[in-house]
């Protein structure tokens, strides 16, 4: 038993010592006009060596003519990634989100209203990790445009958000 042991011990540490050194999840920010809402919060986790899940929650709060606007949106995609050459990689995928926007028109006479709606988009992107900060550890630099298409509301056409990402691998 006490072999078996040893034996589990050299067969599983190789591989959590590696699965640390390339990590399966990044947390940043989104830089972009996103369909008009802003800046986004983004977090990617790795379901598999070629796949991943990536989820966004976006915000703005503005002035609108006369009236306060205030917009969140959260997506989620699945991403497949493919390697270009050593540090640089493509993805694409699909996902969907819901937005919010409330216009609260304060005195200006108008009426005030707030929406919520389905979006459904794709994303195609390239990206950069061949910087590394904070023990070894790299950072993702990407690009990429999400074409959505929402049902009604603030989004009731087909909206192009390209972007560029600043995410810390972890």
């Amino acid at each position: 038993m006490k072999h078996f042991f040893y034996l589990l011990i050299l067969l599983v540490l190789p591989s959590a010592l590696w699965s640390q050194s390339n990590p399966n999840n990044a947390l940043g920010l989104r830089f972009g006009d996103n369909g008009g809402v802003g800046p986004e919060l983004s977090y990617q986790q790795a379901l598999t060596h070629d796949t991943r899940y990536q989820i966004d929650l976006g915000w703005r709060s503005n002035r609108l003519d006369q009236a306060n606007q205030n917009l969140f949106k959260l997506s989620a995609a699945y991403q497949w990634v493919r390697l270009l050459d050593g540090d640089f990689q493509y993805y694409y995928g699909a996902g969907t989100g819901v937005l919010y926007q409330n216009v609260d028109t304060g005195d200006a006479g108008a009426e005030a209203f707030s929406s919520t709606n389905l979006l459904f988009s794709g994303v195609v992107g390239v990206e950069y990790t061949g910087i590394e900060v904070f023990f070894g550890k790299p950072v993702h630099l990407g690009l990429d445009i999400r074409p959505e298409y929402g049902l009604g509301g603030y989004y009731n056409a087909l909206v192009f958000d390209v972007a560029l990402a600043l995410r810390f691998g972890f």
